[in-house]
C-alpha cells in the first residue's frame, strides 16, 4: 500500500492506495502521528484506492480517529471504494467514523470545523466588524485604489486578532485574497469589542496566517505589532473574562 500526502493549512489529506493490511499499519501510524506532532490534528482518509482492508488495519484507523479527537480534531473517510463502505458498514464504524463522498465534500467539513475552533483566549466577539487597509500601493492597485475592506472578526486577545475576509465585493477569489493578506505583510486595523469598550481599537499588525474559509473566504490572523499598552491590556483583560464567563457555563 503507498500513502501519498496533501497538507492544506491546518488540515491533511492522505491518500490510500492499494491493499491496507495488518503489514502496513505501522506506515499509517507514522503518518498520522507526524501531523500530529506538527499540529496537524484534522485528517481527511481518501479509500478510494483501496482494494483491501482487514480487521487489524481498521483497528488502526479507529485508533487514528481517536487520537485525532484527544488533540480537538477529527479524522474524517472520503470516497471509500466499495470493498470499504461494505466493510465498515458490516462492522459498524459509520456509526463512529464520518463518511464523505468526494474530498470536496470532507474538504468543506473540515473548513467548517476549523473556523468553529477558537485560538488562545477563545473569546468571541459576536461577528464584530474590522476596517483593514493596507500602507503600500501595489495592494492598494490589487483593490482599486486607497479603500478600507471590511472583515468579520472571529477572535480578539491582547497579541492578535483574527477575522475573515470576502472577496465577493472585490471579485476576488480566495487564492487571489491570500495573496492580497500575504503572510508578513502589514496592514492597519481598526475594530470594536461593543460589550467591553464604547470606542475603537487602532492598531498596527503583521498577517502570520491566512487560510481558506469558505467560498470566496479566507481566514486571517494578524499579529499585533504597535498598539497602545492600554489597548493590548484591555484586549487581554477581555479574552481572560470571557475564558472565565464560558467556564460557568453549564456542561462547560
Amino acid at each position: 500500500m503507498n500513502i501519498d500526502k496533501e497538507i492544506h493549512d491546518e488540515f491533511a489529506i492522505l491518500t490510500l492506495k492499494g491493499e491496507f493490511d495488518t503489514f502496513y499499519v505501522p506506515s499509517l501510524q507514522e503518518e498520522v502521528d507526524s501531523l500530529l506532532e506538527r499540529g496537524i490534528v484534522h485528517i481527511v482518509m481518501n479509500m478510494r484506492l483501496v482494494k483491501f482492508v482487514n480487521s487489524t488495519a481498521l483497528g488502526a484507523i479507529i485508533k487514528a480517529h481517536k487520537l485525532c479527537k484527544a488533540e480537538d480534531g477529527d479524522l474524517v473517510i472520503s470516497h471509500p471504494s466499495a470493498f470499504v463502505r461494505d466493510v465498515i458498514g458490516q462492522v459498524g464504524l459509520d456509526q463512529l467514523l464520518t463518511i464523505f463522498d468526494d474530498d470536496d465534500a470532507a474538504r468543506k467539513h473540515m473548513i467548517k470545523a476549523l473556523n468553529a475552533r477558537e485560538f488562545s483566549g477563545k473569546a468571541p466577539v459576536n461577528q464584530e466588524k474590522v476596517l483593514i487597509s493596507f500602507p503600500d500601493d501595489t495592494r492598494n492597485a490589487q483593490i482599486g485604489g486607497r479603500r478600507t475592506l471590511v472583515g468579520t472578526m472571529l477572535n480578539v486577545d491582547g497579541s492578535r486578532v483574527q477575522f475573515l475576509q470576502s472577496g465577493k465585493t472585490l471579485d476576488m477569489t480566495a487564492d487571489q485574497l491570500k495573496t492580497l493578506f500575504f503572510k508578513g505583510s502589514q496592514a492597519h486595523l481598526k475594530f470594536q469589542v461593543k460589550m467591553f469598550k464604547k470606542g475603537y481599537f487602532e492598531v498596527t499588525a503583521v498577517i502570520s496566517e491566512v487560510q481558506d474559509a469558505d467560498d470566496h473566504q479566507v481566514r486571517v490572523t494578524a499579529d499585533f505589532e504597535a498598539i497602545s499598552d492600554s489597548d493590548r491590556e484591555a484586549l487581554n483583560q477581555f479574552a481572560e473574562d470571557m475564558s472565565y464567563l464560558k467556564k460557568q457555563l453549564p456542561g462547560q
